[in-house]
C-alpha cells in the first residue's frame, strides 16, 4: 500500500509557482486583475499552477523587473509600454504621441501588429499572456501650461526607465529629469520637477495631481501593457495547461481593458472635484502639439518602430474604423 500511494504521488505532475513582479500599485486595477487571474489559473489547474504576485514595485522599477526577469530571479511582469521596449522597442509603434484619436484606432492598430511583436518577443524567450492599457498620457503641471513651450519651461518628469520617451524629449528640446516613479512625489514637493505626463487614473492612485493640479486635456499618447511569461516556465506546462491558461489570461485582458478605460476617465471627474483644473487647449494649441508629433514620429520611425509597423499604422489614420488594413 505505502509503495502503491508513493507511486501515485510520485506520477502527479508537481506544483508550479510563477513569481510575476510588476510596479502596479496594491488595489489597483492592474493588480487586481493579476489576482483574479492567479485564482482563475489555481482553479483550472486544480491548484497545481499559482501566480505570486509582487505589486507595487517592491521588486524594483521596470528596468530592475526586466532584468530580474532576463536572469531568471522572476517568470513573469506585467508591464507597461516603457518596460516592454527594454524587452522589444518595437512596441513604441502603439504609444506614437498623436497617431491615435479614439481607443477604437489605438486597438485596430494593435490587432494589425500585435502578432508581429509577440513574434519577436518569442524568439527572445518570452510569451504574452495578454495586452493592457492604463489609458492617455496627459501633461500635469504645477501652473497652467497650454502648448509644447509652455512646458518647455518647466522641468518636466521622465521615467528613468522609459528611454525612447526621454531621448524623444530632449530631442524636442524639454528640460526633463529622469527619476523612478517612486520617487514623483518628493520630487514635486521639493521643486525638483514642475509637470509630469502620465494617465489620469495614476495621478489619482498615487495622489500626485494634487502637487501638480493643472491637467492639459490633450491625449498625447496611449500607455499600453502586457503579461508576459518566460519561455521557460512556460513550456514546464502540459499543451492542454497552456491553451487554457492563455485563454483564461486573454479573456481578462480584455475585460479589464474597458474596465480600466471606463476607470481612467472617471479619474479626471475625480480630480476635478478635489481641486484640479482641466486646461483646455484650443485649434492653434493643438495644432502646436501636433507638429511637436509629427517631428518625434520621424524621429521613431525605423529607429524604434520599424518602418514597416509604422508605415502600416500611419496608413490607418483617417480610414473608416471597419476598414481593412492595407
Amino acid at each position: 500500500m505505502i509503495l502503491l500511494l508513493s507511486l501515485l504521488l510520485s506520477s502527479s505532475p508537481p506544483p508550479i509557482v510563477i513569481k510575476l513582479g510588476t510596479v502596479a500599485p496594491e488595489g489597483s486595477p492592474w493588480q487586481q486583475l493579476l489576482r483574479e487571474l492567479n485564482e482563475d489559473w489555481s482553479r483550472r489547474t486544480s491548484g497545481r499552477v499559482t501566480l505570486r504576485v509582487y505589486p507595487g514595485g517592491v521588486l524594483g522599477d521596470e528596468t530592475d523587473l526586466v532584468k530580474k526577469l532576463r536572469i531568471g530571479q522572476i517568470h513573469a511582469v506585467a508591464l507597461s509600454g516603457s518596460g516592454m521596449e527594454h524587452l522589444e522597442p518595437a512596441v513604441t509603434c502603439l504609444q506614437l504621441p498623436l497617431m491615435f484619436d479614439t481607443y477604437e484606432e489605438l486597438d485596430r492598430a494593435r490587432d494589425l501588429i500585435a502578432p508581429e511583436i509577440e513574434r519577436r518577443l518569442r524568439e527572445k524567450g518570452f510569451v504574452v499572456l495578454n495586452w493592457s492599457d492604463a489609458g492617455w498620457v496627459r501633461f500635469f503641471t504645477k501652473r497652467p501650461a497650454f502648448t509644447p513651450q509652455d512646458i518647455q519651461t518647466m522641468k518636466l518628469f521622465t521615467s528613468a526607465a522609459d528611454e525612447v520617451t526621454l531621448k524623444n524629449y530632449r530631442a524636442a528640446g524639454f528640460k526633463v529629469v529622469p527619476l523612478a516613479t517612486t520617487d514623483m512625489q518628493t520630487a514635486l514637493s521639493t521643486g525638483m520637477i514642475d509637470a509630469f505626463d502620465v494617465p489620469p487614473l495614476l495621478a489619482l492612485l498615487n495622489q500626485w495631481f494634487p502637487s501638480a493640479p493643472h491637467m492639459l486635456d490633450i491625449n498625447w499618447a496611449p500607455v499600453v501593457g502586457a503579461t508576459i511569461v518566460t519561455q521557460k516556465i512556460w513550456d514546464k506546462l502540459a499543451p492542454e495547461e497552456r491553451d487554457a491558461l492563455a485563454a483564461s489570461a486573454r479573456q481578462l485582458g480584455v475585460s479589464y481593458r474597458a474596465r480600466i478605460r471606463q476607470l481612467s476617465e472617471e479619474a479626471v471627474g475625480a480630480m476635478k472635484q478635489r481641486g484640479l483644473t482641466v486646461n483646455h487647449a484650443d485649434d492653434r494649441m493643438r495644432g502646436l502639439w501636433r507638429a511637436q508629433a509629427e517631428v518625434a514620429w520621424s524621429r521613431l520611425r525605423d529607429t524604434t518602430c520599424p518602418a514597416p509597423l509604422f508605415d502600416q499604422i500611419k496608413a490607418l489614420r483617417g480610414q473608416p474604423l471597419n476598414a481593412r488594413a492595407p
